[in-house]
């Protein structure tokens, strides 16, 4: 499956639940990857359908191992909505409109 990220999406950051900037990365002369990027201070996180959420370290990236995949096409999803303990994810490959919501489950009081 060819993977086409939709522009208008704009993921959060899975650390921070800021929005993330879209941006270049990676040595010109090898790999270049767009891809969405956290400004919050040192922050490493960035996301695209591709390889989902992952970190930049020293011009490396190091993938995320828990993903949200997407249930119609398989795509890594992307963290759109968080509020308290409700997390909307949702697929951000071109023609997909999938979402889920997520409930983090707490221990009993």
């Amino acid at each position: 499956m060819i993977v086409t990220m939709r522009q208008e999406i704009r993921p959060l950051c899975t650390i921070h639940h800021v929005p993330m900037n879209l941006a270049r990365f990676g040595d010109p002369a090898a790999l270049m990857v767009t891809a969405f990027k956290c400004d919050e201070s040192g922050c490493t996180r960035a996301y695209n359908t591709s390889l989902g959420y992952f970190d930049i370290f020293e011009k490396r990236f190091l993938a995320d191992k828990e993903q949200q995949d997407c249930r119609l096409d398989g795509s890594h999803m992307f963290l759109e909505h968080a509020q308290g303990d409700l997390e909307r994810w949702s697929c951000g490959q071109v023609g997909c409109d999938y979402k889920q919501n997520f409930t983090e489950l707490r221990p009993p009081a």
